[in-house]
């Protein structure tokens, strides 16, 4: 067979393996969705990983037909890779951040693209939003469980819940990225007769949450239980207030419940942070000495990676509690890693995203892709604020992140190919 006749039979469409391979791709994919926060089966997240891109791509190439949506995010996306390979030639160990650009930096973009092009129906976001919901039940449920069997108490923080997941901030973590998206499901599945089941539903996480003792998720998952009220109202001004002010008010309550207080003497956060003690005292500790050091030059970075900061500061790690291993601020670690310009970079990234899907009227009942990019745009910031405090912006929640982001904008791209094909 001649070299021409090969490329013929290469490049000719094939409609009936493109199905197929689509559906293994999103299979896949959903995979990816239920295990990303199940402890220890790493084997599994990267199969799941290799496989929804190779089948994605073989897709594709059956349908001999692609078209590269390159999103909102792609210049916000090329000056973060821009900012991470500078970092590279500025590093304590170069090989260390190399090796954390491919892990989490290009893997992140691999999944983020793969999401934004799985999405060819609004009917794929309802199948990834079940899957999300399926997933939560099954960790609130192990969650209470396993919480209550090991002696946790609701009046303290001795025992912290982990559920499924490697740990309370983890757990925490995991869910605030899915957080919004049960809020908002009774969107997608209005039935009458499941307000109660929906109710109890959130109740549930809810309690979970509680008894991480994790702050920090706690303050995220009020501040998306506002937004999520504020998308779904059309005077929103009025309601803004309202909510806020009730916000407050929870907020307030949360800090004088039961297990809230880890070592901290609040009086002191005016007066004299850095004497506050407990865990809050140990971060502003730990802030200060890294705007000391991005100080010195801002836009050199010690190279991406979290475990950068013991490299570089090795006096600061011997002489304080070796939890203070990295600066416990996504935002912190990032500009002490790439620089000010990295820290732009994600920045932008971050409003883009909340820019872009922010709806500017209430989400339509039924309307997937109007409803999960409302949900993902209170996740980002969920997001944001909770890892204010700590970092997971890396392995399974930050590719959790990329995944969710990715499909949102994957559905707000569907919809604009539908306006410009009328």
């Amino acid at each position: 067979m001649s070299a021409a006749r090969i490329s013929a039979v290469l490049w000719q469409g094939h409609p009936g393996l493109a199905d197929t391979f689509y559906r293994l791709a999103r299979l896949f994919a959903l995979g990816l969705v239920f295990i990303l926060p199940l402890e220890a089966i790493t084997a599994a997240r990267e199969m799941a990983v290799v496989g929804m891109v190779l089948f994605l791509a073989l897709f594709f190439w059956a349908r001999h037909e692609f078209s590269f949506r390159a999103t909102v995010l792609f210049w916000p996306l090329i000056l973060y890779v821009a900012a991470t390979v500078f970092s590279l030639f500025t590093a304590v160990d170069m090989a260390y951040t190399l090796k954390e650009l491919r892990a989490e930096v290009l893997k992140g973009l691999l999944v983020f693209y793969a999401g934004v092009h799985l999405i060819q129906g609004q009917e794929n976001l309802k199948q990834f939003w079940g899957v999300i919901l399926v997933g939560l039940a099954v960790m609130t449920t192990a969650g209470l469980i396993f919480f209550f069997q090991e002696g946790g108490s609701l009046f303290n923080h001795a025992v912290r819940a982990g559920a499924l997941h490697s740990g309370y901030g983890t757990l925490g973590t995991y869910l605030v990225l899915v957080w919004p998206y049960l809020l908002l499901a009774p969107l997608l599945w209005p039935q009458r007769g499941t307000k109660w089941l929906w109710l109890v539903f959130i109740l549930a996480t809810g309690l979970l949450a509680y008894t991480t003792y994790n702050r920090a998720a706690w303050l995220a998952m009020l501040l998306q239980a506002a937004l999520c009220l504020i998308m779904l109202t059309r005077r929103r001004l009025r309601t803004l207030l309202l909510v806020s002010l009730a916000a407050l008010l929870v907020a307030g309550l949360m800090f004088t419940a039961p297990g809230s207080r880890h070592g901290e003497r609040w009086d002191r956060l005016v007066s004299n942070p850095l004497k506050t003690g407990g865990t809050a005292g140990d971060l502003l500790t730990l802030w200060a000495y890294s705007y000391e050091q991005v100080k010195k030059d801002p836009f050199r970075g010690i190279g991406l990676g979290r475990h950068s900061f013991s490299k570089a500061f090795p006096k600061f790690r011997a002489t304080h509690q070796p939890l203070l291993w990295h600066a416990h601020n996504t935002f912190v670690d990032l500009t002490l890693q790439l620089g000010v310009q990295g820290l732009i970079a994600v920045l932008l990234i971050m409003g883009v995203l909340v820019w872009s899907l922010w709806p500017h009227s209430p989400p339509m009942s039924g309307e997937a892709a109007q409803a999960f990019a409302a949900a993902t745009a209170a996740m980002v910031a969920g997001f944001c604020l909770r890892n204010m405090f700590d970092d997971f912006f890396v392995d399974d929640t930050g590719l959790m992140f990329w995944l969710l982001t990715g499909l949102a904008l994957g559905g707000r791209e569907l919809i604009r190919e539908r306006a410009k094909a009328r």
